[in-house]
């Protein structure tokens, strides 16, 4: 976290895209909170040549699976694989989705390599009040990771497969198929103030 990190350029793109969406949000009544998350919500939908195939859901199920965390009228940002946007009419009918190409102007994102979208998108979706992402993605782990160094409780972040939704709501030690999820002892007490446990997650 302190000796390793995405460039500058990275951080100012994503944070024109969330300042973006926490404006919009707060049309709705959702407010940012003091560490200068939420006002939105995210999700990861991986889809493409995911080798878990059991892990590639369909949008109703998405929806159905993730349809308690979201409140009404909250704006989703969205960061997936996934180019056929008809796919997502399931979670549109009942919310507003953003993705990535929403903001490819504001972001100023054909300036930037493009080898920097996806960790753009990271950046993006760690800041939303709840979090839903793939199990088995180490993308959406990392997400989970950036949420704890910015001091989100693992708590507020949920997967979108059934029998793994609550992966998070529990805490869990590092063991064998490390990628396929996040262990809140990435972060929970890394600045040394508590030692990692439970209690701290």
């Amino acid at each position: 976290r302190d000796h390793i990190h995405y460039h500058d350029s990275i951080f100012c793109a994503a944070s024109k895209i969330i300042q973006s969406l926490q404006k919009e949000g707060s049309k709705h009544g959702f407010i940012p909170d003091k560490e200068g998350g939420g006002g939105f919500s995210s999700m990861h939908i991986r889809r493409g040549d995911f080798q878990w195939k059991k892990m590639r859901i369909s949008a109703e199920e998405w929806y159905e699976n993730t349809k308690d965390y979201w409140r009404k009228n909250e704006i989703l940002y969205i960061t997936t694989d996934e180019k056929n946007k008809t796919f997502f009419e399931p979670l549109a009918r009942h919310h507003e989705l953003r993705f990535l190409d929403n903001y490819e102007e504001l972001a100023g994102l054909s300036d930037l390599d493009p080898n920097y979208k996806g960790m753009i998108e990271s950046v993006v979706a760690s800041r939303g009040r709840i979090f839903v992402g793939t199990y088995f993605s180490s993308f959406s782990a990392y997400i989970g990771r950036l949420r704890g160094y910015y001091g989100m409780s693992g708590n507020l972040m949920w997967y979108g497969q059934k029998d793994r939704r609550d992966e998070m709501q529990k805490w869990v030690d590092p063991k064998t198929s490390y990628s396929a999820r996040e262990f809140p002892i990435g972060w929970s007490g890394i600045d040394g103030e508590t030692v990692p446990s439970e209690d701290s997650f």
